[in-house]
């Protein structure tokens, strides 16, 4: 058996010796090439949400409540295209994860979703989460602080890039391809 010193640490090389630190890494229950992690887990960890700031889905609605509020019906037989209805208090409860979120329009320009993240930063200087995410046409911001979203929705008229900057509170029935922001604070 042989050892050798690298920047300090003793590393013996032989056939009987392992160095087990290789052999518990990750989980042992886990199949291998599956990931230790799942994408975006470090990020709920962190924030408590998923990427982009939204809340996990399932961890807002029950799964027992979204079943006893939804129908599977096969009008056509089982072999005909399946209707699935949701019951109007599954639709209210998830509503609530578009709760802080607000629509933004740069009016006149074609703006990067980078520049723009960095400029309503500079602009609103939010001291809790701000996701800016690209929508057709449209921006969509989400803030983590319920104040700071009122004060950028009822604030303004705010400016950016040379232009004015429309914004509107999320409703369900946007629709980025065919609506369009109509008002905004002066």
């Amino acid at each position: 058996m042989t050892a050798r010193v690298l920047g300090g640490d003793f590393r013996v090389l032989g056939e009987e010796v392992h160095d087990e630190n290789m052999e518990e890494i990750g989980e042992q229950g886990r199949p291998p090439g599956d990931p230790p992690d799942a994408p975006g887990s470090w990020v709920k960890k962190v924030v408590g949400c998923n990427e982009g700031g939204m809340p996990v889905p399932e961890e807002i609605v029950d799964e027992s409540f979204v079943e006893s509020n939804l129908k599977l019906e096969f009008p056509n037989g089982e072999d005909g295209e399946p209707v699935i209805t949701i019951g109007e208090e599954v639709l209210m409860a998830m509503n609530g994860l578009w709760k802080r979120c607000m629509i933004v329009k740069v009016l006149g320009r074609n703006v990067p979703l980078l520049s723009l993240t960095r400029r309503l930063k500079e602009l609103w200087k939010p001291a809790g989460p701000m996701f800016v995410m690209d929508l057709p046409n449209f921006f969509m911001v989400r803030f983590g602080v319920e104040e700071e979203y009122m004060n950028a929705l009822s604030g303004g008229p705010w400016r950016a890039f040379g232009s004015y900057l429309m914004v509107q509170a999320w409703m369900p029935e946007f629709d980025p391809l065919r609506d369009e922001i109509v008002t905004t604070p002066v």
